[in-house]
């Protein structure tokens, strides 16, 4: 019997829950309740693509359309976007032969649409009747009249305001005159007290219960609150001298002993100088090039004004990564010049460096007198080394060569130098694996990326996080000032 209904376009007035309507997907004797599939509670779609209520909520219902008048409705138009707030609407009859009167439609006719009526609550509401008394019986609920039949609120009203007779489209549209049919503030009363003392909830049973959602304010992080670590790096040692980076991270200075330790093992790993190399001369270029004005200066229409800077290299370490970074920046098209003393002794990288250095065609010179007299708009320095930085000062080359910077106006960047005071106050100092406790006089202190595996550094006694982030190069900055 429940079969006869599914299907059936309703709606059901449940009191105090308010006015739901949908179509019937199923009707329930064992439990008294019925289901709704495209629910819509008080003129709203719910949240839910079905809802079941209990037959002993229900007041009143009434069949909106037959399941034949719901398929035609669902073929023709697929998706339905607004709420069936009364009944079908239907045009107004032709005129007849007894005076062109319109004839409404009477209640046989509402009976005929309405019939399955009292057999569907009857057999929604058994299980409630035999809990009320006898008196209130299928035909006393709210709002349905004694004889069966039913008379649609406003339902004349509407068709006069709404019904497609009105609009003419040989007549000029009248926008005053059918406003005024609608008395706006009037619907507007009679819903406000309707629903004033209803509360906008509905009673689901078990199946349509859902565990109530979080509400989080606008300042309130959703993915839990962690503790950011900033000393992410333990060296093990206790140092004066520590750096912070921008992002807040705390990066501290290492003895001389534990980075010459560092080297050892990386040499061990087969990580040694001519894999340093290439990664320190890629740094020192990019520095580098914001010394020289970056894309501002190298533009494709500015040739005629390539910068130019001078390398000044010694004999150690720090001179192979100084050759790798000019070869690298002769790759920018920068002008570039070398000065290389002539020493009894280089070793094979310093030479391999050199010669490729060569193939880009810039200038190699072994005078401090060869250097150019004119303007320079970079000088970097790779002069000194950790080890033997005070035997080199000493040298006349290293001598002449800071006596010729001196004289010149340009910013100087100092590769890989020795914890000490300097020969020549840089603005930029690059330093690779961790720095060393670098005074104030070397300027803006940077850090390469050298990719050094972490169980390198903990081969040593260091516990290394990257504090490198999305960057190749950072800057550090001391945290005594």
């Amino acid at each position: 019997m429940s079969s006869d209904w599914v299907g059936c376009r309703v709606s059901l007035d449940c009191g105090g829950l308010g006015h739901f309507q949908g179509i019937i997907s199923m009707v329930s004797l064992d439990d008294s309740s019925i289901s709704l599939r495209n629910p819509f509670q008080n003129g709203l779609p719910c949240k839910f693509p079905a809802i079941t209520l209990n037959g002993s909520d229900i007041q009143d219902l009434r069949i909106l359309e037959t399941k034949e008048e719901v398929a035609l409705s669902e073929s023709t138009e697929k998706s339905r976007s607004t709420v069936i707030v009364s009944e079908k609407k239907r045009a107004k009859p032709a005129p007849t032969k007894n005076g062109g009167k319109d004839e409404r439609r009477t209640n046989s006719a509402l009976d005929k649409r309405t019939g399955g009526f009292q057999p569907l609550m009857s057999y929604i509401l058994e299980n409630k009747q035999s809990r009320q008394s006898p008196k209130h019986g299928a035909e006393e609920f709210r709002g349905q009249p004694k004889g069966g039949t039913r008379t649609p609120n406003r339902r004349y009203k509407d068709e006069d305001c709404f019904s497609p007779s009105v609009f003419d489209i040989n007549e000029d549209f009248d926008f005053e005159k059918n406003l005024a049919l609608f008395d706006k503030h009037t619907i507007l009363a009679e819903i406000d007290q309707e629903f004033a003392n209803k509360p906008d909830i509905i009673r689901l049973v078990d199946c349509n219960r859902r565990p109530p959602e979080p509400k989080y304010k606008n300042d309130e992080n959703i993915l839990g609150n962690f503790v950011t670590e900033y000393r992410q790096i333990d060296t093990g040692e206790v140092m004066e001298t520590e750096y912070v980076t921008d992002s807040g991270l705390v990066v501290p200075a290492i003895s001389f002993q534990l980075r010459f330790r560092l080297q050892e093992r990386l040499e061990d790993h087969g990580f040694g100088l001519s894999k340093q190399t290439e990664l320190m001369g890629r740094a020192a270029t990019e520095l580098c090039l914001q010394l020289l004005g970056g894309q501002h200066r190298l533009a494709v229409n500015n040739t005629h004004q390539l910068p130019l800077a001078v390398f000044l290299c010694g004999t150690s370490r720090p001179a192979v990564f100084g050759l790798t970074a000019a070869r690298h920046l002769a790759g920018h098209g920068v002008r570039t010049q070398v000065y290389l003393p002539e020493t009894g002794t280089q070793s094979g990288i310093l030479e391999q460096e050199l010669r490729l250095y060569r193939l880009t065609g810039g200038k190699v010179v072994t005078k401090a007198k060869d250097l150019p007299k004119g303007s320079v708009d970079a000088v970097v320095t790779a002069l000194e080394d950790e080890e033997m930085w005070s035997q080199q000062r000493i040298q006349p080359w290293h001598r002449a060569a800071v006596a010729w910077a001196e004289g010149l106006k340009a910013p100087v960047l100092s590769i890989d130098p020795p914890p000490e005071l300097p020969a020549l106050n840089p603005r930029m100092t690059l330093v690779s694996l961790l720095p060393l406790a670098h005074p104030a006089q070397c300027g803006n202190l940077y850090l390469a990326n050298l990719g050094v595996p972490c169980n390198v550094f903990k081969e040593v006694g260091i516990k290394f996080a990257s504090p490198f982030g999305a960057k190749f190069v950072i800057q550090l900055h001391s945290m005594q000032q």
